[in-house]
């Protein structure tokens, strides 16, 4: 039984991890980690397409990593859980000190080469 739960949790990790595996959600993230935002904030602030916004912030509300709240006309969206944004960081993190680690190897073998 516990094996089961376990195995669960991977899986549901694992669509999470799916969910903010594209750029534009991350960028999404980010920008309403500063404060709460409409569809049409959104929309400018990334230069997208309303739909494609739109569609990205449906898929991460299912998931629960925002929500929405009701201003007026407009629907404001937010973080559920700003703990994501700790996440993005330290992934964003590993990744830098990756890059930078390949770029202090590759340095001096393409100095060597005379490019």
């Amino acid at each position: 039984m516990e094996h089961e739960r376990e195995e669960e949790l991977y899986r549901l990790q694992a669509d999470l991890c799916k969910v903010l595996a594209e750029p534009t959600r991350l960028k999404l993230l980010s920008l309403l980690g500063e404060r709460p935002r409409a569809v049409k904030d959104l929309v400018e602030a990334t230069g997208e397409r309303q739909a494609k916004i739109s569609q990205h912030l449906t898929i991460m509300r299912q998931r629960g990593i925002v929500r929405t709240q009701r201003a007026g006309t407009e629907v404001h969206y937010s973080l559920a859980d700003p703990r994501i944004l700790e996440a993005c960081r330290i992934t964003r993190e590993v990744l830098l000190q990756q890059l930078t680690q390949q770029a202090s190897l590759a340095a001096p073998l393409l100095a060597g080469e005379g490019v």
